[in-house]
């Protein structure tokens, strides 16, 4: 299920897709024509692909495992400063804060398994927000145009 809707100076993407790692595909390909109708640089959206990879992958692997009915909400908003993405899924409660940011000056052989996908976002993203609600996950990251 997908929705846009647009405001003066203002667009908005919302997709649900099921838990499912080969979704999360459809959903990017979605999220790439969306940018192109709204004349979102190629390279802007990029970055926000490749966050929005490394959560939903979270989600799916480490947040619903073996449960196949869940589904995830992503939601993004342009404005006029750059693009706030919202993630919303009621997966196993998770903190992305609670987690030690990796120590990436480790050999790769010498660095736990884990974390640096959420290490990742955390260095792209302008903002990265998490907060639980009930029984659901929110994350919200931003990413400002380039000036």
């Amino acid at each position: 299920m997908s929705s846009e809707e647009a405001a003066p100076g203002t667009a908005r993407f919302h997709h649900i897709i099921p838990g499912l790692i080969p979704e999360i595909e459809s959903l990017t390909e979605a999220l790439r024509g969306w940018a192109d109708r709204h004349g979102i640089p190629a390279r802007m959206i990029n970055s926000i692909v490749l966050m929005l990879d490394e959560l939903l992958t979270n989600v799916v692997m480490h947040g619903y495992g073996d449960d196949d009915s869940g589904e995830i909400e992503v939601t993004v908003l342009a404005t006029t400063n750059g693009l706030e993405v919202i993630i919303r899924d009621s997966a196993t409660a998770f903190d992305p804060f609670s987690i030690a940011e990796p120590d990436t000056t480790l050999d790769v052989d010498e660095r736990d398994i884990g974390g640096l996908g959420v290490h990742f976002v955390r260095k792209m993203a302008d903002s990265f927000a998490y907060r639980r609600d009930g029984d659901i996950n929110e994350v919200r990251f931003s990413k400002s145009f380039p000036s």
